[in-house]
């Protein structure tokens, strides 16, 4: 299950950005399947501070498994799954995937 696109909708508070990407990331384990999860926020500050928030609830050093990317800043590495990014980057990744 990790769907090559998804945008869920639903009321603020339900863990859209927090417990959403982390269950599609271990369904996509349970399951054998490479998976990797990319949520896009709009503010550099909240995609550090969700990735953080992830990364601890996950307990897990932030830049292994979850990571962030923002403008002049990474904290990722090759194991990095969950990728926390602004707008701007997401859409970056998305014109350099198109080429």
């Amino acid at each position: 299950f990790c769907p090559p696109f998804c945008s869920p909708s639903f009321p603020p508070g339900s863990g859209k950005t927090t417990q959403v990407p982390q269950f599609v990331l271990e369904q996509a384990a349970a399951a054998g399947r490479a998976c990797n999860v990319v949520v896009a926020q709009p503010r550099r500050i909240s995609a550090m501070s969700v990735a953080e928030r992830v990364a601890s609830e996950r307990g897990e050093r932030l830049g292994d498994t979850v990571g962030y990317t923002i403008r002049l800043e990474s904290k990722t590495s090759h194991r990095t799954r969950l990728l926390f990014c602004t707008t701007g980057i997401l859409l970056k990744r998305l014109e350099d995937d198109s080429e």
